[in-house]
Formats: C-alpha cells, sequence, structure tokens
C-alpha cells in the first residue's frame, strides 16, 4: 500500500455506505474528467480503480523521466498481458495455450502515468461517421487544452510548442522542400508562463489533476470527490433495465455491494467492454462487444546524415484528406527503437546522436466482426481477447505508410535502418465495443454516452467511438468525457430536483 494512501485513498466500504450519487469505474483520463466534472456541480462521487496507487503524477514529469533502466521496472509492477487474435486462432486464445501479444497496465491513473504525451485534435471529417459533428467539439477540445496545459496546439489556446530550436526548424525546412508538410508536435506538456506564483504542470496525467481538485479526499472525512484503489469492480448489478450497484472485490479479498444512484464506465475501452460482458449486457443488447478496433501502426528508425547537436526533437506530420494517417519523428539516440514501456525517453536525448524514432498511426475502419470476446467468466481484468482480421482498406493504408515512411526518410537525407508493421492492438489507442449513435437499433449507447436500455449507466471512455481519426486518443478522449459529463450533471442535477419537488 502506497504510504500517502491513509490521507489520500477512501475504504470502499465506506464508499458503498455513504449514498453515493455516481461510481466512476476507472481512474484514468476519461473517469477522473468525468468525476471532477461532476463533483464541480455538486455531486458526491467516488472513483473505483481496480489498481494500485504508485504514482502520484506522470512518470515524465518526475526524477525517472530520463531513467530507461527504471521506468520499465515500474511498468512491470502494474502491467499485465492480454491478446488480439484472428478467427483462426481464438479456439487457442480462449484456451489460454496461445501467447499473449498486447499491454495492458492497472493502476491509479492508467495509461496516463505512461502516456507519450502527443496531443492533436481529430481533424473535422474524422467526425463523418459520429453522432455530432466537429463545430460540436471544438469547444470541448479548447477546454480539454487548457485543462490538460496541451502546448502547441493549433486551435483556439495561445502556448508556445514544447519543442522548438534550430536543428528541428532545420529538419522541418527539409521536409517542406519536398513537399511534406510538417509542425512542431503539439504535447501535452505545461509551456505556459511560470512566474507571479504559477508552476508548471508538466506533463499532464489524470492523476495529478486528481489530487490538485479542491473537492478530492478520503470519502470518510465528507469529500465530495473520493477514489478507493485496489477495488476491482467484477460486475453489474442490473435487472436488465437499471443497475442497483457493483459487486466488487477491495484489497482485503472481500466482495460485495457498492450502490449509486448512476453508474459510468471508464476503465478504457477494453475494460469498460469486458465489464458490461461480464455483466450480461450483451443478452441486453447484441452490439455490446461489437465494432472494435485500434490504429493502425508502422514504426521505423532513421540515421541521419549528420549529428544536430541538440539533445531532442518532435515533429508532427499531419494527415491529409488522401494519407489517412500520421506521423511523428522524436530523438536525438544512439540507435535504439520505440518502446511502450518508456514513452519519454525522448525527453533528453543525445547531442551526438543521429537516429531518431519514427512511427504511423492510421485510420483503421472497425468491421462488427471486430469484437471482444471473453475468455472464462471475464470477471478478471485478463478474461477476454479481441478478434480482429485486417480489411482490403486497412492493407492498403499500411502500403501507403511503408511507402510514406521511405519518402520521409528520403526527404531528410536519411537511411532507413530499421522499420516494422505492428501488430494489431499493439498501437495501444483502441476504441469501440460500447458504440454510440443515434439510433438504439445500431448503437448501444447514446450520443452522450448512456446506455440506450440501462436507464444509469453510462460509459466516458473511447470504448463508444464509432470510429476514430488518424490522431492519438487522449486529448480526443478527454474533451468527449468533459462533454457527456456536463450533460450527465445536468441529467442528475434536474432529477434531484424533480425528487425534492415531490
Amino acid at each position: 500500500m502506497h504510504p500517502l494512501a491513509p490521507i489520500l485513498l477512501s475504504d470502499a466500504r465506506a464508499v458503498a455506505n455513504a449514498a453515493v450519487d455516481c461510481l466512476v469505474i476507472g481512474s484514468g483520463t476519461s473517469g477522473v474528467t468525468t468525476a471532477i466534472e461532476l463533483a464541480e456541480r455538486g455531486l458526491k462521487v467516488a472513483i473505483l480503480e481496480a489498481g494500485p496507487l504508485i504514482l502520484t503524477e506522470h512518470v515524465g514529469s518526475g526524477p525517472f523521466a530520463n531513467r530507461a533502466d527504471i521506468v520499465p521496472q515500474i511498468h512491470d509492477l502494474v502491467r499485465f498481458r492480454t491478446t488480439w487474435t484472428s478467427e483462426k486462432e481464438l479456439a487457442a486464445v480462449q484456451a489460454r495455450t496461445a501467447e499473449t501479444n498486447n499491454n495492458a497496465w492497472s493502476i491509479v491513473g492508467g495509461r496516463t502515468v505512461f502516456w507519450g504525451g502527443c496531443t492533436p485534435r481529430f481533424r473535422d471529417e474524422d467526425f463523418a461517421d459520429w453522432p455530432y459533428d466537429a463545430d460540436e467539439m471544438r469547444s470541448w477540445y479548447v477546454r480539454a487544452e487548457r485543462l490538460m496545459g496541451v502546448s502547441g496546439s493549433e486551435g483556439d489556446n495561445d502556448t508556445p510548442p514544447f519543442m522548438t530550436h534550430a536543428a528541428q526548424e532545420r529538419l522541418l525546412g527539409r521536409l517542406a522542400a519536398k513537399d511534406i508538410p510538417a509542425t512542431h508536435a503539439p504535447l501535452c506538456i505545461d509551456t505556459r508562463s511560470v512566474h507571479g506564483g504559477r508552476m508548471s504542470l508538466g506533463f499532464d496525467s489524470s492523476v495529478s489533476r486528481l489530487l490538485r481538485c479542491k473537492h478530492f479526499g478520503r470519502i470518510e472525512d465528507g469529500a465530495r470527490l473520493s477514489l478507493a484503489a485496489e477495488t476491482e469492480v467484477l460486475q453489474l448489478v442490473h435487472d436488465g433495465n437499471v443497475v442497483s450497484a457493483v459487486t466488487v472485490r477491495d484489497r482485503t479479498g472481500e466482495t460485495f455491494a457498492v450502490p449509486a444512484r448512476h453508474f459510468v464506465l471508464a476503465g478504457g475501452c477494453m475494460q469498460s467492454t469486458r465489464l458490461a460482458m461480464a455483466s450480461g449486457l450483451a443478452d441486453v443488447d447484441p452490439l455490446v462487444g461489437r465494432y472494435m478496433g485500434d490504429h493502425l501502426f508502422r514504426q521505423a528508425v532513421f540515421e541521419l546524415p549528420e549529428p544536430l547537436q541538440e539533445k531532442s526533437l518532435y515533429i508532427f506530420i499531419p494527415p491529409t484528406a488522401k494519407r489517412p494517417f500520421h506521423a511523428q519523428l522524436q530523438g536525438m539516440f544512439q540507435e535504439t527503437w520505440y518502446s511502450p514501456l518508456h514513452a519519454t525517453c525522448w525527453l533528453d536525448g543525445d547531442a551526438n546522436g543521429r537516429y531518431i524514432l519514427f512511427y504511423c498511426f492510421g485510420i483503421s475502419k472497425a468491421e462488427e466482426a471486430g469484437r471482444m470476446v471473453l475468455c472464462g467468466d471475464g470477471m478478471a481484468k485478463t478474461d477476454y481477447c479481441i478478434v480482429n482480421e485486417r480489411s482490403p482498406g486497412d492493407s492498403k493504408t499500411l502500403a501507403e505508410m511503408a511507402k510514406f515512411t521511405a519518402d520521409v526518410a528520403a526527404g531528410l537525407g536519411a537511411k532507413v535502418v530499421r522499420t516494422e508493421e505492428n501488430a494489431a492492438g499493439s498501437a495501444l489507442h483502441e476504441f469501440g465495443g460500447l458504440r454510440m449513435g443515434r439510433d438504439r437499433a445500431s448503437s448501444v449507447t447514446d450520443p452522450d454516452g448512456r446506455f440506450w436500455r440501462i436507464g444509469n449507466l453510462s460509459c466516458a471512455d473511447a470504448a463508444i467511438w464509432p470510429h476514430q481519426g488518424s490522431a492519438n486518443s487522449y486529448l480526443t478522449i478527454t474533451a468527449v468525457a468533459l462533454r457527456n459529463a456536463s450533460r450527465l450533471a445536468a441529467g442528475m442535477e434536474a432529477g434531484q430536483a424533480a425528487m425534492a419537488a415531490q
């Protein structure tokens, strides 16, 4: 148990006895964003998180930012393995005879304590299949970017890019000369002026946002917003229309029910969908667990013709109407390879290095056949796999990504040292499973993330996305969570007023 637990964490039994308005399941950016918004509106909110409290801020904002030896060990404290598979290999996965092939994490803050920080917005056209358009999202993007301290965005928040120096400008110029438009990467690293008592927020993480919130504390002490860690939600208790409670197992191993007025799934796309399926919601709505996907992901290492004499760079090449993927370049290094176990390795590079990381994330349109399958009863965090087959459109995009990799290297005058197409699921930008829409016959949740068939259940994370853009998910997850939490709060406030009037 974290030494701060006695003053930061609530006991799950206390949450069960506290007449909570809303239980939020998961403490990543969707969960914490939702919980803070509801608490700001006067509602009593508790977050249930299966993982332990290990870090109180993003790993890149603390002393471990450049410790490539220590950060993977921190990951291993909370990392577990999952599987993405094909129809052909599904039986072996269900029988637990196939090897796992993807990473997942269970920790207070979720992936937000480890993520790489790139925060582009979706393009307007990326919302074509959503139940609302880009105009609806603009104000929420502005709020999310301010909340998170995004720097270098092309949106409405005027903050300087984090990475600016002459060497980066030279590389941007080389790409521009080859008609490859590139820019400083929008990063979730606070570059707003530090003076007059204001300190930088560093990297954004949901756990640091939660701890800064004035409403946060122990529910035992009367706090409006609380967190019970190492409290695993096993099932939703429901009658097919309304959820009355969740069944949890706390850190002592006890199992009991925790009631609330409303429940929000926010464990990330995979865990929110798994919990819905483990609770029998696929019997209520057969689309539960369907239309699941992930970014297409390709990576490479380039060797530049000369050292840039700067320690770090971070360049972003946005997608276009004809190119449904974006690219990111990070460095400088002696030869290396991208690892999701140390996403901040670019912060303190090598001025004499000549190697940079290159990776592309591309749009994959999820089909109904892209789905979750439970292994066992689905009550454990590892009791699932994702069935995903590359579509002809995916194969076409991946081939274009391979060509573009070579084009960018040539534009920089660089040599491709190593390149690789990654397997499905490895981008860690999953979406779908509880897709939203305007028609209950073709979607699980409504445009605000509320389940059509379960009156007091919502989902706040990317499980509700019908499709994705090429952009990294974090900013859009946060913006959508803000939007939907505002609407949920208004609805719950109206419900309270109606009850008081009776």
